[in-house]
C-alpha cells in the first residue's frame, strides 16, 4: 500500500482514536493483534466505527480473516 488513500487514513484515525492504539508508527503493514495489541473488544469497537465513519457493514468473520491494516482496507474496498 505505497499511496494513503482516504479509507486508509480514515481507518488509521480509527485506530489512534476510536481504539486508543498510541503508537509512533501505525501503517498498512501493521499487523492487528500483534503489532497494535488489538483484541476481542477494540475488533467490536472498529465494526460499529467502520460502519459508522466508512458506511461499511463488515462481519466480524470479514475482521477476523484480516491480519494486517491493509487487509482490512482492501477488505472495506470491496
Amino acid at each position: 500500500m505505497s499511496a494513503t488513500t482516504d479509507t486508509e487514513k480514515e481507518l488509521l484515525d480509527i485506530v489512534r482514536n476510536d481504539l486508543a492504539v498510541d503508537l509512533p508508527v501505525i501503517n498498512g503493514s501493521s499487523r492487528l493483534i500483534a503489532d497494535l495489541g488489538l483484541d476481542s473488544v477494540a475488533f467490536a469497537v472498529a465494526l460499529v466505527a467502520i460502519d459508522e465513519r466508512l458506511g461499511v457493514r463488515l462481519s466480524e468473520r470479514d475482521l477476523i480473516e484480516c491480519t494486517t491494516v491493509a487487509d482490512v482496507v482492501r477488505t472495506i474496498s470491496r
